[in-house]
């Protein structure tokens, strides 16, 4: 079976991963002896690492639009509307791509994944080329999910709003990772909707580790300044408005006030270098600077041993899919204290294996991480219970057979 996979998201190896779940579900769908053709809306020649075979635009194509509005910026001062233009030539670009890989390659089904651009462009592109190739698209949350006040989300644009709608309403199968977007995608206009989770490599994100690894993690606590903590708190995300990072420095304050132990809270992403400028403004007024440490964005190859790291993981995000991080803390028998966004209402069963709170209300937050850390013993019983609906309902193994079994209904 030949798949043509629409995603600009892969890179080139595992510790490149922005969208990590996408690359990792592709090397699952090659064990399964499944042909994967990517198509990508970067400049590149074709080229093929693992089995996995990566086909980009020609460099010359977006150079020669870029010339032209480079001479347009010099002669206008409508650069919105330029860059509009620009958008959409690189969209008629990924169309024309994806249109030329359906003849050349001869898929059998295309996956997109994401709405927006990915399931747009190949809606177009399967019309185009006057295929009856079946196309699933996977949405993730920023493709459906809009957070106004933080201009987080595609949809913002009411033109993407419409392109979006109509991607999901003419694809043959939507898989909703959460079951959040599920409903939300039935309410855009999605016709098949089906609910498949994201998924967690169990092997890889574990809590039993040998004597090498924990040397190693201990190593990181070293480097990172945190071995003189009694209780770390871990934060695993990237550090943007819309996941609610700026609620920590007054979550961990309210913490560390009814406490006696040395607690300190862990940051491990990127981020907008004026809202991590922001965030250090907040800390410091708040004198919490010996107490949250931001370590920088770790590569995806470390990631394991520092979920180890931490004791307890904590996600505030405002709006979500269906987290990876949670995800993983869960397969690394870690509790997760998560505000209720997207899909951690489905993978957090509260005071089982750790806490869903309302939106915002990081004094709730608060109390529920101070009764983790004043127990231990729950804080090991709800690690326990993550690392079991982890490997019993969200091990990675079983969202891809579960979407290749899609994948044979549909041709």
């Amino acid at each position: 079976m030949k798949v043509l996979l629409v995603s600009s998201s892969v890179r080139l190896s595992r510790s490149e991963q922005a969208y990590s779940f996408i690359y990792e579900e592709i090397i699952r769908l090659i064990h399964q002896e499944i042909e994967v053709h990517i198509a990508r809306s970067k400049t590149g020649s074709p080229h093929c690492y693992n089995k996995v075979c990566v086909y980009d635009f020609e460099k010359r194509d977006l150079q020669m639009v870029k010339s032209y509005i480079s001479l347009l910026n010099v002669i206008s001062s409508a650069n919105a509307s330029i860059h509009n233009v620009y958008n959409i030539y690189k969209e008629l670009l990924y169309i024309q791509h994806i249109n030329r890989l359906i003849k050349e390659i001869e898929p059998h089904i295309i996956h997109a994944h994401f709405a927006y651009p990915e399931g747009w462009c190949a809606l177009l592109a399967k019309f185009a080329s006057n295929s009856k190739l079946p196309l699933v698209i996977t949405v993730h949350g920023y493709d459906i999910n809009v957070l106004p006040e933080y201009r987080y989300g595609a949809r913002l644009n009411r033109y993407n709003d419409v392109k979006i709608r109509n991607a999901l309403r003419h694809a043959d199968y939507v898989i909703a990772v959460s079951k959040d977007l599920a409903i939300k995608a039935s309410k855009l206009g999605a016709r098949n909707v089906i609910y498949i989770p994201n998924g967690v490599d169990t092997k890889m994100f574990n809590p039993l580790i040998g004597s090498v690894e924990r040397e190693k993690v201990e190593d990181l606590k070293r480097r990172w300044g945190l071995e003189d903590a009694d209780v770390i708190v871990g934060f695993f995300r990237h550090l943007k408005p819309w996941y609610g990072v700026h609620y920590i420095p007054l979550i961990s304050k309210l913490v560390i006030q009814n406490l006696d132990a040395k607690i300190k809270f862990v940051l491990a992403g990127d981020g907008d270098p004026k809202y991590i400028g922001l965030l250090y403004r907040l800390i410091s007024r708040l004198s919490l600077k010996p107490n949250i440490i931001y370590v920088g964005q770790v590569p995806r190859t470390l990631m394991p041993l520092a979920y180890q790291v931490a004791d307890i993981v904590i996600n505030t995000s405002l709006t979500d899919g269906m987290p990876p991080s949670t995800l993983e803390a869960m397969a690394s028998g870690k509790p997760v204290v998560s505000f209720a966004s997207g899909g951690n209402r489905d993978l957090i069963i509260d005071d089982y294996n750790g806490f869903v709170i309302q939106l915002r209300n990081y004094r709730d937050f608060a109390s529920k991480l101070l009764y983790l850390i004043e127990n231990p013993s729950e804080v090991k019983r709800m690690g326990l219970n993550g690392r079991k609906l982890a490997e019993e309902r969200y091990d990675l193994e079983k969202r891809v057979n579960k979407i290749i079994n899609l994948y044979k209904s549909l041709i």
